[in-house]
């Protein structure tokens, strides 16, 4: 079975990333590499050394642990940041946001974004941007103290916190909501519940590219 590493960039998405991973796709083997230093790097905009170490993790996983592709699970990295990635890394990366991007943007012109983390309202907005085909709208909610509530194990306070966030950006009369952070997909079924246009997370979208990649020749996905 093929190994795909998840790099983490907080302990928020190591369970719901691995949670998914591990039921869906039983034809994977998956390993977690984590630094919660490099959230600090990114509520820094200290982007050189949040790169330096995810590029170092990826590195890990494919020489020691014989990774075939890497999952970057953390949202707050930019563009720019993913090319350089992509750049020095030697086996496939997908960045578990980009596809549900793609899906949100073609879904409607104006999206709302909930966030939790701040520097993922911008990398998430540039995302969403840069996938579409045509012009879009954003707005976006951030609702800090939920990741907070989180990291610190309340998540009955985050799933409300981020539950009320949602409905109050569903008032901006917008078309679809992104679920910007991946600690959130597990709430998505709740989010659907409570508002009336579609919802987009990240964890299945993000499996579908992993595994296209994944049965691609190994000469097409090698760099």
């Amino acid at each position: 079975m093929p190994t795909v590493a998840l790099i983490h960039a907080s302990r928020a998405s190591v369970d719901p990333a691995t949670h998914h991973y591990n039921t869906a796709a039983p034809e994977l083997t998956t390993l977690n590499l984590l630094d919660d230093e490099v959230m600090g790097y990114l509520a820094a905009l200290d982007l050189r050394r949040a790169t330096r170490r995810l590029s170092e993790m990826i590195e890990l996983a494919r020489t020691e642990y014989g990774a075939a592709a890497a999952l970057i699970t953390c949202s707050a990295l930019s563009r720019d940041a993913m090319r350089e990635l992509r750049t020095q890394a030697k086996i496939p990366i997908v960045k578990i946001d980009e596809p549900m991007a793609r899906r949100a943007a073609a879904a409607g012109h104006k999206i709302g974004i909930v966030a939790t983390f701040p520097a993922t309202v911008a990398t998430t907005v540039e995302l969403l941007h840069a996938a579409a085909l045509v012009p879009i709208q954003t707005t976006h909610l951030l609702a800090a103290d939920a990741l907070k509530a989180l990291l610190r194990g309340d998540s009955l306070l985050h799933d409300r916190l981020l539950l009320e966030a949602a409905a109050e950006v569903e008032g901006e009369g917008i078309d679809t909501l992104v679920l910007a952070q991946v600690s959130m997909a597990r709430l998505e079924a709740q989010v659907r519940a409570k508002v009336r246009v579609p919802v987009f997370s990240s964890l299945s979208t993000s499996l579908d590219e992993v595994r296209a990649l994944l049965s691609q020749p190994a000469k097409q996905v090698a760099g």
